[in-house]
């Protein structure tokens, strides 16, 4: 359902025949799509889990702190680093508040208003925005598709006016 969100808002242009997972996984890994975006997924904690917060019932508060949560920002920033990333979308707050200069506590209500919530990756030696929209589980308002394609357009807008992107296919 998130892919269609996305390609409604302009991200993600595939073709209705290849809408089956493993069709949209072979495009998106070797970035076969025309569109204005490479995109880099990133899974920030690298253990599986439903809900980031789950990790910390796991293996506990200490070791979360101590261990997992320093890991896992400095895997991050070596991505970001590494990769050449000039942008940050990210759909869970938690994560959102762990590595941007701002953070933000109830958010809900702000993007349903159709605010952009922005920020800048710390702790990095270049300028990265970051935005948060709707997580992936928001389903519960009655206009929820309207709103995360509203969102996600507001985020894309963002990004393609600072950095005049222009349609390409990434190879």
């Amino acid at each position: 359902m998130r892919n269609l969100v996305e390609e409604a808002a302009g991200w993600l242009p595939i073709p209705k025949g290849n809408r089956n997972p493993k069709q949209l996984a072979d495009i998106c890994l070797k970035a076969e799509y025309q569109g204005p975006f490479e995109f880099i997924f990133y899974c920030y904690y690298a253990f599986p889990t439903d809900y980031p917060e789950h990790i910390r019932r796991i293996f506990g508060k200490e070791f979360f702190r101590q261990i997992i949560e320093p890991e896992a920002i400095d895997e991050f920033k070596k991505i970001i680093q590494e990769t050449s990333v000039e942008t940050v979308v990210t759909f869970n707050k938690g994560i959102f508040n762990l590595v941007s200069e701002s953070k933000v506590e109830r958010y809900i209500k702000c993007l349903i208003k159709g605010d952009l919530i922005q920020s800048q990756i710390k702790g990095i030696e270049r300028d990265i925005p970051i935005y948060l929209t709707f997580p992936t589980g928001f389903i519960y308002h009655e206009k929820y598709k309207e709103l995360r394609k509203a969102s996600l357009e507001k985020i894309r807008t963002a990004i393609s006016s600072k950095s005049n992107v222009t349609e390409q296919k990434n190879t």
